[in-house]
């Protein structure tokens, strides 16, 4: 039987800019409906492109939320919405979000409240000033659930705020193979190619990454995604003199954003994902590059472990020596590529698909409707 259709109001960033949560989204758009969820979409992404590692207030995000906040209590008052599911990476953003829980509490809506930040979350909320801890933490329980994305966060926060109602749910990523098209990247200039997917910054690893490379003249470094605000310059800088001389040994492929597509095509033609973040959620790119069957080599930070632990390497954060070797040994041993390109699909075939995933999703919003009928077709 066909269950009842949720109406369900999402608080989220479609691109541009092109970002984690953005991807998220559209990916939660285009399968809601297989799981009965008629859902309304609150945009909140500014009206600007381009990617900063500075967590700061930005005016250019007032206007997208007053106008989602104003559309939302219309849709309240309307009784035109079964549920909110709001997506926040909290920090400054975390008043705004106040204001959408306090609104649907009034109302008498239930909501999810889905942080799509990483375990830095952790750090920051133990550094603050008891009075604002304090308040975060009631912006947090007036969620009726919250959705993290790593197993870390969640027995902080069920630690930390006694009775919240926490879980991890990873983020959906596609199975199949993306539809055929034209290359992303010319045909390889060496024996393996290393792949990155992201912003272009220091945060990243993107200068490990490169420096790493470096130092293995049989490896080319192909990087997808725009070059973003560093809040270190000296680091900014270093980032970019391993990249030009990435670049003058004819060792570097570097195309700027692609599609969702295109991307899905380039870790076909790649032999090695590498994702060397200082500090992430659980990246999408990680998840399609799994899917495709890529070897992934990554930093244990976030939700990163939970997905790639036995199925790819995990290297410490802004450890070249470390990654070079990692990157070596994959380099030579294309049987060993093979077997965690293997085990890495079977993990998120097992576990992270959109379908299972958009279950889990349906499955929680009909745990908070319980008592209610949902609308029916």
């Amino acid at each position: 039987m066909k269950p009842g259709v949720v109406r369900v109001a999402l608080w989220a960033p479609l691109p541009p800019p092109m970002g984690g949560v953005g991807r998220w989204t559209e990916r939660y758009l285009a399968a809601a409906p297989e799981q009965g969820l008629r859902v309304t979409l609150l945009n909140t992404a500014p009206p600007a492109t381009g990617f900063s590692e500075k967590s700061a207030f930005r005016l250019d995000r007032l206007r997208p939320a007053l106008s989602g906040l104003a559309k939302l209590t219309w849709l309240l008052a309307r009784r035109e919405v079964d549920l909110v599911h709001v997506t926040t990476t909290l920090f400054w953003a975390t008043p705004r979000e106040a204001l959408v829980l306090e609104a649907c509490r009034l109302a008498g809506v239930p909501t999810v409240l889905h942080v799509h930040s990483g375990n830095q979350i952790i750090l920051w909320r133990d550094a603050l000033p008891a009075v604002q801890r304090a308040a975060l933490d009631r912006v947090l329980r007036l969620a009726n659930h919250v959705v993290v994305l790593s197993q870390e966060l969640e027995d902080y926060l069920t630690r930390a705020l006694p009775g919240l109602a926490v879980s991890r749910i990873g983020n959906p990523v596609e199975v199949a193979d993306p539809p055929p098209g034209p290359r992303v990247f010319p045909p390889r200039g060496q024996p393996t190619r290393v792949l990155f997917v992201g912003a272009l910054t220091p945060k990243k690893g993107v200068a490990e990454l490169a420096e790493a490379v470096l130092a293995l003249p049989d490896v080319e470094l192909a990087l997808i995604g725009e070059v973003g605000e560093a809040i270190d310059p000296v680091a900014s800088a270093r980032m970019q003199a391993a990249l030009t001389a990435l670049g003058n040994d004819r060792r570097l492929l570097q195309v700027g954003e692609k599609t969702s597509e295109e991307v899905l095509r380039a870790y076909r033609e790649s032999e090695i994902f590498c994702l060397p973040s200082h500090r992430e959620g659980l990246p999408n790119v990680l998840l399609e590059a799994m899917a495709a069957g890529c070897a992934c080599v990554a930093t244990p930070v976030g939700g990163i472990p939970d997905v790639l632990e036995g199925a790819g390497v995990l290297v410490p954060v802004a450890d070249v020596p470390a990654l070079t070797v990692a990157l070596r040994r994959l380099a030579a041993n294309p049987e060993q590529r093979a077997r965690w390109g293997e085990a890495a699909r079977a993990h998120v075939v097992a576990t992270g698909s959109t379908t299972i995933v958009m279950a889990e999703y349906r499955a929680l919003y009909d745990g908070l409707l319980a008592p209610r009928a949902p609308v029916q077709d």
